[in-house]
């Protein structure tokens, strides 16, 4: 039992290495994507549109809810390139053919997608830091709280995508995919506020947004780097995404 486990688990690390080699043609071109982004987000919030009354110390709140929203955005890449395997070369029934359970293969791809993400997601942090200088500071930062969160947020992402890719059935979905779900729950999901914000503002609107994943990754997030004054408890934040990931891992293998 325990060497057929053994040989389960070298396969799956044999998997991501090979996504790893295959990940790092692109890496250049998506790393370069992203930091154009982040600067060109951060640059207005952070000098721009202060002076027209935006809170001075926006651009550290504005940082973390980009980086903690990367991986989100990048959903939309993982599940068109697999409804796009799906309806064409259908490579994935290889790994399929592999001598391991097929539910593993899907976790394997899970995992996989997260590693990738979390890559991009850490080297946004030091460049974060260039751009805002003493605007964001590193010595309040709760390290080992902001570890958990960053894990948990990337492996959410990881297996929400594979949630996602099982129910697109063919490549004329992704069409929709960004205007109907990602782009709604990035909104609403605590990228330009608080959840006590919402909260104060409504009780009924802060309850409900309590259902969207998102919310807790941008508040654990934060109370990790900014302090747990403003935002939900951190360990709260931390279990509710780790149940959503369960939730979403389980129906998406299912």
């Amino acid at each position: 039992m325990y060497k057929r486990y053994q040989a389960y688990a070298s396969t799956i690390l044999n998997l991501i290495l090979r996504d790893l080699r295959v990940f790092r043609v692109d890496f250049w071109g998506k790393f370069i994507d992203t930091c154009i982004m982040l600067f060109s987000t951060v640059v207005i919030f952070s000098y721009f549109l202060p002076s027209y009354g935006l809170r001075p110390d926006f651009g550290p709140f504005l940082l973390i809810g980009v980086i903690a929203g990367f991986g989100f955005f990048d959903v939309v890449g993982k599940v068109a390139t697999m409804t796009a395997d799906m309806a064409g070369d259908k490579t994935i029934l290889y790994t399929i053919s592999l001598p391991i359970p097929s539910w593993l293969v899907f976790v394997y791809l899970g995992l996989s997608w997260s590693l990738h993400s979390s890559i991009i997601c850490l080297l946004l942090f030091p460049l974060g830091k260039l751009l805002l200088f003493s605007q964001f500071d590193l010595t309040i930062i709760n390290y080992p709280k902001l570890f958990l969160m960053f894990i948990m947020s990337n492996v959410f992402f990881g297996f929400f995508a594979l949630w996602i890719a099982s129910m697109c059935k063919k490549i004329s979905s992704i069409s929709h995919l960004f205007i109907r779900v990602i782009n709604p729950m990035y909104m609403f999901g605590g990228y330009l506020y608080s959840w006590y914000s919402v909260y104060a503002l409504s009780a009924i609107g802060g309850y409900l947004s309590l259902a969207n994943p998102l919310i807790y990754t941008m508040e654990g997030m934060r109370a990790a780097i900014l302090g747990q004054e403003g935002y939900l408890p951190f360990w709260f934040s931390f279990i509710a995404l780790m149940l959503f990931t369960i939730a979403f891992a389980c129906d998406g293998l299912g």
